[in-house]
């Protein structure tokens, strides 16, 4: 058996925005963090997790606030 690889489907490039371009997207649509999750990210960044290991701990704690409602 021979072993395939998955290609991407475009061959556009993402972007990956940085925190202060984040900031003024979000505030422009009035958007704001909450206090939880704005300790959670000072955290986080100052952990020094992999980006990875970062986006898992924001989705696992995400996913326990949907189990306990």
């Amino acid at each position: 058996m021979s072993s395939t690889t998955l290609k991407p489907k475009s061959k556009v490039p993402g972007r990956v925005l940085g925190a202060r371009t984040f900031a003024a997207i979000t505030a422009v649509e009035g958007l704001r963090l909450g206090t939880a999750s704005r300790k959670r990210l000072q955290t986080l960044k100052a952990s020094g997790l992999t980006p990875a290991e970062r986006r898992e701990e924001v989705l696992r704690a995400y996913m326990d606030l949907n189990k306990r409602k």
